[in-house]
């Protein structure tokens, strides 16, 4: 990946990319800790809002279709997980090379609520509701790119510090590109 950097950034005559300047609102796919539909919308040049919406489902041992038939795979206990989550974070960008691409990094701070289903087959059927918030604190690289130049690839990690229901350290990491319109 750095291989990659350093030779976009070394290369060709330096040409503005338009994410941050005349494009100031991007929409794309973050994929990682969960998959989600990513946004980012910049204040100036130096800050942005980010934003998305996650989605994860995870079956393992039995579980039960809608007709009730019980399915199992042979793993171990048996849960149906279907989770989404929502995020928002204040982001400060600077910038550290600005060639024919230009990479960024940024960090902020921001927040994460995640609500998830719990199904357990396995003994007595019950579902459960839980929800949970969490502070977040991603830090993350942008490259923009001068053609196509509504395009921006990212990287991101986001140490989250969950408080409700519990107290847990989790971090997430994603890998993803916006669309600049």
């Amino acid at each position: 990946m750095l291989s990659f950097v350093a030779a976009l950034a070394a290369g060709g005559t330096a040409t503005a990319s338009e994410v941050g300047d005349s494009r100031n609102f991007g929409l794309g796919l973050g994929v990682g800790t969960a998959t989600s539909l990513v946004g980012k919308y910049f204040l100036d040049r130096e800050s942005a809002l980010d934003f998305g919406v996650a989605f994860f489902r995870y079956r393992n041992g039995c579980w039960r279709d809608r007709r009730g038939v019980a399915y199992c795979d042979g793993y171990g206990d048996a849960y149906h997980d279907s989770s989404f989550g929502l995020h928002l974070d204040y982001l400060w960008q600077d910038n550290l090379v600005r060639k024919s691409a230009k990479l960024d990094w940024h960090i902020g701070a921001g927040a994460r609520y995640w609500h998830w289903d719990y199904d357990d087959y396995y003994y007595t059927y019950y579902r459960e509701s839980r929800s949970a918030l969490a502070a977040r604190m991603p830090v993350g690289l942008d490259l923009t790119f001068a053609r196509p130049s509504f395009l921006e690839v990212y990287l991101e990690a986001a140490p989250s510090l969950y408080f409700v229901p519990f107290v847990e350290l989790d971090v997430e990491a994603f890998v993803g590109a916006r669309l600049y319109f």
